[in-house]
């Protein structure tokens, strides 16, 4: 069966009147309604020098014509909902609107409103993959585009804003900071590590829970960038406490660690000398496993305690999981840059 598409009447009305120019095909966009719980696209024409995107969505929130009313189409969007502004970052769409699109409403609901905004724009463009949705330019949730919507989930952030979990660690993952295996929508210890790493980089607060602050930059952050090199690398920021995996342009992974107290780990340039999975520390009658030492007997490895700030006697301190990424992301001449 063939899918009806509608026209808001007076546009319909309008090229009636004015029959335009056969070469003159006007922009379309489609916008995602609701019958009896079902998805339905219609058509809205964009004016002429309009952004495609913003067109959809403002129709969108502005939801069904009386027409299309009487045809039986609804939204999960709440009426008076307004779009604050949307741009494209990268692979992701970031869309902020008023307070009133996460008012209240049953998880279902709250399903099929996300439900609509990513039908809407998942057609714009063939490069986009993720939408992050905001609320006042606090992120809320992020969503695949081409995916089905996640069960809703929320958490009352700062001031009451809320967000989900989810989305949070989904949104981290496009940063670098996390694995895409990871999103579990449980704030667990590789989430909170994650948190600060992003808090470090960003130069927040570093708590390793969903602050306000954390909600607004997840919106503006990009991925962090290390200076320019070829090959495989390996970049630590004392002052943030992030160790970098950089692969010559490329971010692989940003991670949170804990340098010496008191600038016990010199900076410079050297380069990882030798290798031990399960290495003893004489010194201070420890296992350090996962150990890549890159000057002396300093060197990166897991450490149960990583604290947001300088803490050990030299050493580079890495979380449980990631410790063994960097393991395995260097060889014996790896360079280690320490700023």
């Amino acid at each position: 069966m063939a899918r009806r598409r509608y026209l808001p009447l007076a546009v319909a009305a309008g090229l009636a009147a004015f029959p335009a120019p056969a070469s003159a095909t006007p922009r379309m966009v489609e916008v995602a309604f609701l019958r009896e719980g079902r998805i339905v696209r219609v058509e809205r024409v964009v004016p002429p020098g309009a952004d495609r995107a913003r067109h959809a969505l403002r129709e969108l929130v502005q939801g069904p014509t009386k027409a299309e009313r009487a045809a039986g189409l609804r939204t999960a969007i709440r009426p008076g909902t307004r779009l604050r502004s949307v741009r494209l970052r990268g692979d992701t769409w970031v869309a902020s609107f008023s307070r009133l699109l996460a008012g209240p409403a049953t998880a279902a609901t709250m399903e099929r409103r996300l439900t609509q905004l990513r039908v809407t724009l998942a057609p714009l463009r063939a490069e986009p993959r993720f939408l992050a949705l905001a609320v006042e330019g606090r992120l809320l949730t992020t969503l695949g585009l081409r995916a089905a919507t996640p069960r809703w989930r929320a958490e009352r952030g700062e001031r009451g804003y809320p967000y989900a979990v989810r989305g949070v660690q989904l949104r981290l993952s496009r940063l670098g900071y996390l694995d895409r295996r990871d999103v579990t929508g449980e704030l667990d210890y590789r989430t909170s590590q994650a948190l600060l790493a992003f808090q470090g980089w960003e130069g927040l607060a570093r708590t390793g829970t969903v602050t306000g602050d954390v909600q607004v930059e997840l919106l503006r952050a990009a991925a962090p960038r290390g200076r320019p090199g070829r090959g495989r690398r390996v970049e630590i920021h004392r002052d943030r406490g992030v160790l970098l995996l950089l692969d010559g342009r490329r971010l692989v992974r940003a991670i949170h660690t804990s340098t010496g107290a008191g600038g016990a780990t010199p900076a410079g340039t050297f380069r990882v000398y030798r290798k031990e999975r399960l290495s003893w520390s004489r010194p201070f009658q420890v296992w350090m496993p996962f150990a890549s030492y890159f000057r002396g007997g300093i060197a990166m490895h897991e450490y149960p305690d990583v604290p947001a700030y300088p803490a050990s006697h030299g050493c580079v301190r890495l979380p449980a999981g990631e410790a063994e990424r960097v393991y395995r992301f260097v060889a014996i001449g790896t360079p280690v840059h320490v700023r």
